[in-house]
């Protein structure tokens, strides 16, 4: 009993480590954030985006500034005249300015991390897909192995039988032929491995796993994160729209200056104070073309949101007809392949009892691994369609 537990025990652990091993699809597409340079963009931007956010909470539009001067006669006539000024000036926020500034930075925030949430969609989906590349890349692989050992297998066992003369040397001509046609077809499949996991690692930064880990199954989100970047997008164009409405003019200043002043030698220096107010004027043709700019961005971002929902909308009916034809397709490979399987097994007993030519039986592996071929491409064409259906749901994981 001990000796059948312990292989047991062991497999287990192997299995495992393996599983362990096996990267998560999480971790893929962090490592393809860190690539991605709008994706790093974006990361730099919340902290831009944040300290726009901390000046417009402030209680005044901006800094203020500091100015000090000097004035005296020591040039000209020297009788001792001396002024010295100090002066701090403080712009101020317009009428609703203020309010207006939070909505758009508070709308700039949320645009960005609904932008991230689009992008990281998108870009997991990109991962799967490359994953998906190089495993039917692999499959093929596989399969143009399996047809060289196979036909390594007969031009040996007919090699066996001309020496013996019981095959004739065109039979071991034609296995030869198949052999190396076989032969291309692995170094061919070989090539496409090896592209797909190039563009992986180009993606990614690694080459691709054997297995990715189970990822933890996501809630489907209310609304498309491509449509939700949209939207955020449409409403900070509506919110810059309504900070421009009021700031018609540059931000009034408030001066408060500092004056110590004598009128010549032998007097005594002189205090006052100055409350200064600095209300800029208006101008109509540059606050007509601020106006218009911002009114034709909200305008372009509404037709985008628009167009947008209405993508998404006729994708969403595409993706389910796709994957409709897709199982379709996929189960009729199927049939094919046990059909192929079968013809092949008929092909080369009669073949073996003379009853067929060998074109007969080669004709049938051949077809055998073409549907064998065929039925791998349908499965990964079936689960690039749901993949496609559940990212247009806004899952990707």
């Amino acid at each position: 009993m001990g000796r059948l537990i312990a292989p047991l025990l062991l497999s287990f652990s192997l299995s495992a480590a393996a599983l362990a091993a096996s990267p998560s699809t999480t971790e893929l597409v962090e490592a393809a954030w860190q690539r991605h340079p709008q994706a790093r963009g974006l990361d730099a931007r919340r902290a831009e985006l944040a300290a726009l956010a901390d000046l417009a909470a402030g209680w005044t539009p901006g800094p203020g500034s500091v100015g000090i001067g000097n004035r005296n006669d020591q040039t000209f006539e020297r009788r001792g005249q001396l002024e010295w000024e100090l002066e701090y000036a403080q712009p101020v926020w317009l009428p609703g300015q203020a309010g207006a500034r939070r909505e758009e930075a508070a709308a700039a925030l949320r645009t960005l991390e609904a932008e991230r949430s689009a992008l990281r969609l998108g870009l997991t989906r990109s991962v799967l897909d490359a994953h998906r590349n190089w495993r039917l890349a692999r499959g093929l692989e596989a399969l143009a192995e399996r047809r060289l050992e196979v036909a390594t297998q007969l031009a040996a066992d007919l090699a066996r039988r001309v020496r013996a003369g019981e095959s004739p040397r065109f039979d071991l001509n034609l296995a030869e032929g198949e052999r190396l046609s076989a032969e291309g077809a692995v170094a061919e499949q070989r090539l496409a491995v090896a592209d797909a996991g190039r563009a992986f690692a180009v993606l990614v930064g690694r080459l691709p796993p054997e297995t990715l880990a189970a990822p933890v199954p996501s809630d489907v989100p209310a609304e498309h994160p491509a449509l939700a970047a949209a939207r955020e997008a449409a409403a900070l164009a509506t919110a810059r729209l309504a900070v421009t409405r009021q700031s018609l003019r540059d931000n009034p200043e408030v001066g408060l200056r500092l004056r110590r002043e004598r009128g010549g030698y032998g007097e005594g220096m002189a205090d006052s104070v100055m409350v200064r107010v600095v209300i800029p004027l208006a101008s109509a043709p540059r606050t007509a073309a601020r106006e218009a700019g911002a009114q034709a961005a909200v305008t372009e971002s509404a037709v985008t949101l628009a167009r947008r929902r209405s993508q998404l909308e006729a994708d969403q009916a595409s993706a389910t007809d796709q994957l409709a034809t897709a199982r379709a397709l996929e189960e009729s490979a199927r049939r094919r392949q046990q059909l192929a399987e079968d013809n092949v097994q008929l092909a080369d007993r009669a073949w073996r009892l003379g009853e067929r030519p060998l074109e007969a039986l080669l004709r049938a592996r051949a077809a055998s691994f073409d549907a064998d071929s065929g039925a791998l491409r349908a499965r990964f064409a079936r689960e690039q369609a749901e993949a496609w259906r559940d990212y247009l749901k806004g899952v990707a994981e």
